[in-house]
C-alpha cells in the first residue's frame, strides 16, 4: 500500500500512514476553531491499523475537551498539531496540513457550517496570492 509521511514543523515528532483516508472534514465548530486558531479544521480520518509513528512520541501533548470527544494533539517544541486516536481507539484523526504529500480522500464534507464566523465568508472571492502578499 501506497504510504505518506507527516510530521511537525520542527521535525521532532514524524508518522507515517496509509494513503487512503475514509474522510476529510472541515469543521467550523465553536471548539474546533478555539482549538486551531482558524476559520475550520481540516481532519482526515484513516483507521488506526494504517497509522505508524516514526518519532517524537515523548514530544507529544494531548489536551482533552473535558466531557466532549474534542481532542488536540500537539508537538510540545514547536506546537503543531499531530495525529490523536478517536475515542474508541479505532482511527486517526490526522490534521490534513502536517502531511507532506497529498492526501487520497473518499469523502470530503464540511461540517458545523452554521457556526462558520462571517469573516471567512466568500473567501472564494478573495484575491489569491503565489506567495506573501505584499
Amino acid at each position: 500500500m501506497n504510504k505518506i509521511k507527516g510530521g511537525c514543523l520542527c521535525g521532532k515528532v514524524a508518522f507515517e500512514v496509509v494513503n487512503a483516508f475514509e474522510k476529510l472534514f472541515f469543521c467550523s465548530c465553536d471548539q474546533c476553531r478555539q482549538i486551531t486558531g482558524s476559520a475550520f479544521a481540516s481532519n482526515l480520518f484513516v483507521r488506526v491499523e494504517g497509522f505508524s509513528w516514526l518519532g517524537g512520541g515523548a514530544d507529544i501533548v494531548t489536551y482533552q475537551v473535558p466531557g466532549r470527544d474534542i481532542s488536540k494533539s500537539f508537538c510540545q517544541v514547536c506546537g503543531s498539531g499531530v495525529p490523536w486516536s478517536s475515542g474508541d481507539g479505532s482511527q486517526m484523526i490526522v490534521p490534513a496540513g502536517s502531511l507532506s504529500e497529498e492526501p487520497d480522500v473518499s469523502l470530503r464534507s464540511r461540517i458545523f457550517a452554521a457556526e462558520q464566523p462571517l469573516w471567512v465568508s466568500k473567501f472564494e472571492h478573495v484575491r489569491a496570492h503565489e506567495g506573501f502578499s505584499t
